[in-house]
C-alpha cells in the first residue's frame, strides 16, 4: 500500500477510535502509548481469527472441537477404555467430555443435545435414534464366594431361575432387564428379584454382600471384587450386546469418526467372546 492512503486510513482509524495512535514528526513516526496497546490487542484478534479458521476447518474433518459421550458402566471393562485410547491417537485435537449414564438416560440426553453418542446396552427402541450392536458378550453368574453352585464349572438357567437375583432397573436398562426375563421365560420362571440396582459395581457389591446372585456380561469379570466369584451360564446361545446410539440426523464427523473407531475395537474385542456371534446386519431385533 502506498503511503498517502496508508496515512489516510490511519487518521480514519484515530478518528473512529477518537484517540492518537502515532506521534508525528518530520524525522520518524511513531507508536503512542494508546497506539501500542492497540496494535498488540488487534494482533491478538488476528491471531484468533486464523486460529478460529483451523478449528472450523478441523471441526469439518472431525479433527478438532468438542465431543459429548455416554456410557453404560459396564462398558468401563470391555470396549471404552480401548476405543478412547485409540481415538485419542488419531484425533488427539477433541476434545472429550465423558459421561456414565444408564442407557435410557443416554437416549434422553441424546434428545437434549447432552451428549452426541453414547454406548448402551441393547435391545432398545428409540424415535430418531441409531441403535447399532456392536460386540456381544456371553452371560456369566455373579456369586458370593461359598455359595453352593460356585463349585460347578457352568450354572444351568433352571438352576438360576431358583435365586434371588440383583436385577437392573427396567426403566434405566430395558435391555438387560428383558433379556434376563426371555432367559428365565425359557424354563416356565419368573425372575425372584431380591433387589434393584442401577450401576454395575453396586451389583457386584449387592451380590459380595450376599444379597442374592446376578446374571451379567462376561466383562463383569474385569471388575475384580473381593467376595464374588463367576460362573458361566449354560445358555451359549444368549448374549449381552454393548452397541451405540446417537442420532440420526446427526452427520458430525467428530460422531462418525468416534462411531468407527469403536466399531474397530470392538471387531478386535470379538475373538474373546467367539462363541457369541454378531447377527449379520450388525443390528439387535428391537434395535431399529
Amino acid at each position: 500500500m502506498s503511503q498517502p492512503p496508508l496515512s489516510t486510513q490511519i487518521k480514519g482509524l484515530e478518528q473512529e477510535l477518537s484517540v492518537k495512535l502515532f506521534d508525528r514528526s518530520t524525522r520518524k513516526v511513531e507508536l503512542t502509548d494508546s497506539g501500542r496497546a492497540f496494535l498488540a490487542r488487534a494482533r491478538e484478534i488476528l491471531d484468533a481469527v486464523e486460529e478460529a479458521k483451523i478449528e472450523a476447518r478441523g471441526a469439518e474433518l472431525g479433527v478438532r472441537g468438542r465431543l459429548e459421550i455416554g456410557f453404560v458402566s459396564s462398558a468401563t471393562l470391555s470396549l471404552l477404555p480401548p476405543a478412547l485410547r485409540l481415538f485419542r491417537e488419531r484425533f488427539g485435537g477433541v476434545e472429550l467430555d465423558l459421561r456414565e449414564l444408564a442407557s435410557v438416560e443416554q437416549l434422553e440426553a441424546l434428545y437434549e443435545g447432552e451428549i452426541r453418542v453414547g454406548l448402551v446396552r441393547l435391545p432398545m427402541q428409540a424415535p430418531g435414534v441409531r441403535l447399532e450392536a456392536v460386540l456381544a458378550e456371553p452371560l456369566v453368574v455373579a456369586l458370593p464366594v461359598g455359595h453352593p453352585l460356585e463349585v460347578r464349572e457352568a450354572i444351568p438357567v433352571e438352576e438360576v431361575a431358583e435365586l434371588p437375583l440383583i436385577f437392573f432397573q427396567r426403566r434405566l436398562e430395558p435391555g438387560s432387564h428383558e433379556q434376563i426375563v426371555e432367559l428365565l421365560g425359557r424354563v416356565g420362571a419368573l425372575p425372584k428379584v431380591a433387589q434393584y440396582a442401577v450401576h454395575l459395581q453396586t451389583v457386584i457389591g449387592l451380590v459380595a454382600s450376599g444379597i442374592g446372585v446376578a446374571i451379567l456380561a462376561e466383562s463383569a469379570r474385569r471388575l475384580h471384587r473381593e467376595g464374588v466369584v463367576y460362573r458361566p451360564l449354560e445358555a451359549p446361545d444368549a448374549a449381552s450386546w454393548l452397541g451405540l446410539a446417537w442420532l440420526e440426523k446427526d452427520e458430525s464427523p467428530l460422531v462418525e469418526n468416534f462411531v468407527r473407531v469403536v466399531r474397530e475395537v470392538a471387531a478386535e474385542e470379538a475373538p474373546a467372546w467367539e462363541q457369541v456371534q454378531l447377527p449379520s446386519s450388525g443390528r439387535l431385533p428391537g434395535s431399529e
